[in-house]
């Protein structure tokens, strides 16, 4: 449910045009920029022609590194080697590297959660659908492996600058604080993934603004925290993407979105010193980056067991991983609206989910746990709905879910449980058991992409029972 591998820049044209960038921006000239000390008004409107020769671009690059590395507050130890290639070229290394980045249990495993929760088709896509989203929305990255930026050739002056703005404070990142070193994924560590991705792309995206905003004499503080969500609308409106599931989508926009609030909040209490601080003392779970109390504070998740086996002849993991708050947040998006869901995933206390495979059959189990029992109760509710849904007949769907109705949800809070037997993906069961939830998918069959259940309700309830009870 989340992106890995290179620190991307998908948003960086979004982001230009909510924040106002001026209209005939270009990248700063050399000469322009070794002027002054720090950015100003007049460094980031200089109308100069892009550079056509590699050695001009980083030359450019070099002189734009400064300007940024003053506005960023943070000095570059040394250069960042750049490059400028065509879009195929492009994604033909983005998907390189994302296949080094994205190992095979992480993708089968993401792909039968999204599958079994209803949020994805059986013939989902995973890495397929992140290179269609990537291909739309990418405008460059810096491979923390490589030391490398790179940048497409074909955007426009606006979106040219902003991306190398961006993508400039992740190198800056990486020189001072070593992004390669944290951002790999290794199982039960996803949402530690997420809370360092979330922390980067804040840091990168609020200095982006900064510069972006100086002609007007303002800041990225100056403007509300929430502008950035609405890129999410434009996004899921683009026809080249109508394919990929809803769910993705919104996995690419929640680390600028709520790593930027965080940000923000750190900025506010003590400048960028602040943000630098939080580079030295990670969050650890995307609970802190959406409660900057609770990474003040210092809480942490707690840490559960693998979910039992939903039976002896099905107790192979494939996957296990800790999907934490904002992952949640993103799959209770799926059956009500998004401050419901924020709600509902709020006073998340740790989780444990695992998929198993044994042959063709395959099951998710997910054990949540909240900090107290109303907590809970709202994360049920909303569980519940998810589960009570029927089955979609197609996938994909550009239509939110249907409501469910009130007498049927009250049914299940008054009984704890609830299950829905599913023709394609085997039982939908929730229990709630004072501060934990035991959610069981499954068990169903798979052939390819022809899938059709394998277990029935009495299974699915004892199983999510015992999940609940796992300590």
């Amino acid at each position: 449910m989340r992106r890995r591998g290179p620190v991307l820049s998908a948003l960086a044209a979004l982001v230009a045009a909510c924040a106002g960038a001026p209209s005939r921006a270009t990248l700063p000239a050399a000469a322009a920029t070794d002027q002054a000390a720090a950015p100003s008004p007049s460094a980031s409107s200089q109308k100069v022609a892009p550079p056509e020769h590699p050695d001009t671009a980083q030359a450019v690059v070099d002189a734009t590194l400064k300007q940024v590395a003053a506005a960023r507050q943070l000095p570059a130890t040394g250069p960042i080697r750049s490059e400028v290639i065509g879009r195929v070229e492009l994604l033909a290394r983005m998907k390189k590297e994302l296949l080094e980045d994205l190992q095979p249990e992480l993708l089968e495993g993401s792909s039968e959660l999204l599958f079994a929760l209803g949020a994805a088709g059986a013939d989902l896509d995973y890495l397929g659908s992140t290179l269609t989203l990537l291909g739309t929305q990418l405008a460059g990255f810096y491979d923390p492996r490589e030391k490398e930026l790179v940048l497409l050739d074909d955007l426009g002056m606006e979106a040219q600058q902003a991306t190398l703005w961006h993508e400039l404070i992740h190198g800056l990142q990486d020189q001072h604080y070593d992004l390669a070193g944290h951002m790999k994924w290794n199982a039960g560590h996803g949402d530690a993934l997420a809370a360092v991705q979330s922390l980067a792309e804040g840091d990168a995206t609020s200095g982006m603004m900064d510069i972006m905003l100086l002609p007007r004499g303002q800041s990225a503080l100056d403007l509300p925290d929430g502008m950035l969500a609405g890129s999410l609308g434009i996004m899921e409106a683009m026809p080249e993407i109508a394919s990929v599931p809803r769910i993705l989508k919104r996995s690419i926009v929640a680390p600028y979105v709520d790593g930027l609030s965080f940000v923000h909040a750190m900025r506010r209490a003590g400048g960028w010193a602040a943000v630098d601080a939080a580079w030295r003392d990670l969050p650890t779970t995307t609970e802190q980056i959406l409660h900057p109390d609770k990474y003040r504070a210092h809480e942490t998740g707690e840490t559960l067991a693998r979910p039992p086996a939903p039976a002896p002849d099905l107790e192979h993991a494939i996957y296990t991983d800790v999907l934490g708050e904002q992952a949640l947040r993103l799959a209770f998006e799926e059956w009500v609206p998004r401050v419901t869901a924020a709600e509902a995933a709020s006073g998340w206390a740790g989780d444990s989910v695992a998929v198993f495979a044994d042959g063709d059959r395959r099951a998710v189990g997910i054990h949540l746990r909240y900090d107290d029992e109303a907590h809970a109760r709202r994360g049920f509710e909303v569980a519940a709905r998810g589960a009570l849904l029927a089955e979609a007949e197609t996938w994909p769907s550009d239509k939110p879910p249907p409501n469910v109705p009130s007498a049927a949800a009250a049914s299940a809070v008054a009984r704890h449980s609830v299950c829905r037997a599913r023709e394609r993906r085997g039982a939908f069961a929730v229990v709630w058991r004072g501060r934990d939830l035991g959610v069981a998918l499954g068990p169903y069959q798979r052939a390819a992409s022809v899938t059709r259940s394998a277990g029935d309700c009495g299974l699915g309830l004892r199983w999510a029972e015992s999940i609940a009870k796992t300590r």
